[in-house]
């Protein structure tokens, strides 16, 4: 039976999170939390030795509102306390976010894999249908319970068919540097880039992680490792060459140029680039 609780923040553990804390989206709940008030509980389980019982509480779930409540200077969050050892934890953790419907393509992806890794770890081996029948790495793979884990995974979190299927194979393809490397990058919620990149070799996706620490904008790396390169503008390229000629005219030469093309014309800009 759940248990209720005011839980002090500075009791509670948090511990690496499944999903990282976004600066701005937890600025934006501790506005509605200032507003509104908590109306959502956090969730933690009892780990009175943790932090040589400095923290006898560890979050579950709720990494945003607990970040929330810090940056409006709360002591104390409602809590609801479940009975969980660390693995069941990190499943009520993943259950809770893969219902929202803010995650990123990225982040489904992996937290899919994730529930499989920790399901597997729980219930026992993934192994293949019995049938034989199915192709793919998605539909027949089964526990050694019987349970078949598209069907498992789709059922309790509401995914379609196509959902899991994609989620798998980017969850499953996707080198972990690369994982990390895109977000903030603009690529974390392009499924067709995600599944593109899914399909390249380990080597290429720790070139592209790495092109990423210098420039964080995947269309752009994209572009590069193409090959392809930008289409300059001609009239940049004639205003240039027009400055350039500028600088180097003496001023009869400017003169002569300025009667030209008529006294009333602005050409400040000349002016401003020498």
């Amino acid at each position: 039976m759940a248990e209720f609780i005011r839980a002090k923040i500075s009791d509670v553990h948090i511990g690496e999170r499944a999903r990282p804390i976004d600066e701005d989206h937890a600025q934006a709940i501790a506005a509605s939390m200032a507003e509104r008030g908590q109306i959502s509980p956090i969730m933690v389980r009892r780990t009175p030795a943790a932090n040589k019982g400095k923290t006898p509480l560890t979050l579950v779930a709720g990494g945003h509102r607990t970040r929330a409540a810090v940056i409006n200077g709360w002591a104390e969050l409602d809590a609801i306390v479940v009975s969980a050892d660390a693995v069941e934890a990190q499943l009520i953790e993943l259950s809770e976010n893969l219902f929202r419907n803010e995650l990123s393509a990225l982040d489904r992806a992996i937290f899919v894999m994730k529930f499989r890794e920790l399901w597997e770890e729980r219930h026992g081996s993934i192994q293949r249908g019995g049938d034989r029948k199915s192709k793919g790495q998605d539909a027949p793979l089964i526990f050694a319970g019987g349970r078949e884990l598209a069907k498992r995974v789709q059922e309790r979190f509401g995914f379609g068919p196509d959902t899991y299927k994609r989620a798998v194979r980017i969850g499953t393809n996707l080198h972990p540097a690369l994982r990390q490397a895109l977000r903030g990058s603009g690529g974390e919620d392009d499924q067709s880039l995600l599944l593109s990149l899914s399909k390249k070799g380990p080597s290429e996706q720790a070139g592209i992680a790495s092109a990423l620490r210098d420039e964080r904008d995947i269309k752009k790396v994209m572009a590069w490792l193409k090959g392809d390169t930008p289409k300059s503008d001609p009239q940049e390229a004639a205003y240039a060459k027009l400055v350039a000629a500028w600088k180097t005219a003496n001023e009869d030469t400017r003169r002569r140029f300025l009667t030209h093309v008529g006294d009333s014309q602005d050409f400040s800009f000349l002016e401003a680039a020498e």
